[in-house]
């Protein structure tokens, strides 16, 4: 047989197509069979308990490490820790002595600087403490992180190296026995398209999905919210130390989103200064002590209005 490796080039052309096509069709539906599998695999994962979550444990649940963020701004502005600009800029106050984890985090964010909310949230201060909290939650079983099939797509980009590599040694073999080669080389940008969308799409490894269980704890921590709010007394008497949890503005951002913090007018001056999304919803809680601003009477505490100055008749939070 004269043919190269055995076999004529419309035959091994066919075969390649064939082998190209098979990696792409298991690049397309591989990803969705593995998590399916991890899911259900997931399920029967028990959830290691978690006595008493913390506002940011509810608040990554609920929407992520954007919405723990914004739950820690919502504490240190009702702390008087923080002021906000009717431009949407953060600037701490005071020291932060008393702070840790991502309360203090955010405080350095804005220690001598302002900075929008969306600005927090890519700053190199908080990231660690987000790593800590996501990390506590998978600990429990309440998110899985990274990619479940990463692994699967590393297999995918290197069965299309290999490919493109045995094209390459085809088409110069073809090549220097003087055999039209246009056919393959047209294979072979195709698979290299597609190798690079391979490498490029494989790494997300820090993805965090929130679990059933995690989902379970946010639904019961809305009902309580809900009950705490509305039968606050019956509450504290059936959850003894538990109802501090539920109060103010934090666990209304934590569990609604910073759309829902009680003052309107910080509300809106956070929003301008981050991204359009607020992940809404759930409970949402009513205006705590203190957190509106009147006409004709100064910030009171609470409201962490900026610049110096009060809240008068719609001239909004800061300077």
């Amino acid at each position: 047989m004269d043919e190269p490796w055995g076999i004529s080039g419309p035959q091994f052309l066919l075969v390649y197509g064939l082998a190209v096509a098979a990696v792409l069709l298991a690049q397309l539906i591989g990803p969705g069979v593995v998590r399916s599998r991890r899911q259900k695999e997931g399920r029967t994962r028990p959830a290691v308990p978690l006595a008493q979550p913390t506002v940011y444990q509810l608040a990554y649940l609920s929407g992520g490490a954007p919405r723990a963020v914004d739950t820690a701004i919502a504490t240190l502005l009702e702390r008087q820790e923080l002021r906000v600009s009717t431009r949407g800029k953060l600037t701490a106050v005071g020291d932060r002595l008393d702070l840790h984890g991502l309360e203090r985090a955010v405080h350095d964010a804005t220690q001598g600087t302002s900075r929008t909310t969306a600005e927090i949230r890519a700053s190199r201060w908080v990231q660690p403490e987000l790593a800590k909290i996501r990390a506590g939650l998978d600990d429990h079983g309440l998110v899985t992180v990274g990619d479940p099939a990463g692994g699967f797509r590393d297999c995918v980009a290197l069965a299309y190296v290999l490919l493109l590599l045995i094209g390459i040694v085809r088409a110069v073999n073809g090549s220097q026995l003087h055999r039209p080669i246009g056919g393959l080389v047209a294979l072979l940008i195709g698979t290299g398209l597609l190798a690079v969308i391979a490498f490029a799409t494989r790494k997300r490894t820090q993805t965090a999905r929130t679990t059933e269980a995690g989902h379970a704890l946010v639904t019961r921590a809305r009902e309580d919210a809900k009950a705490a709010q509305e039968r606050p007394e019956e509450f504290a008497a059936a959850n003894p130390g538990g109802g501090m949890l539920f109060a103010g503005a934090a666990t209304v951002v934590a569990l609604s989103g910073i759309a829902f913090y009680p003052d309107d007018e910080i509300s809106a001056a956070l929003l301008s200064g981050g991204s359009a999304w607020s992940g809404g919803g759930g409970w949402s809680g009513g205006s705590s002590s203190g957190s509106s601003c009147s006409s004709g009477s100064s910030c009171s505490s609470g409201s962490s209005c900026g610049g110096g100055s009060s809240c008068g008749g719609g001239s909004g939070c800061g300077g």
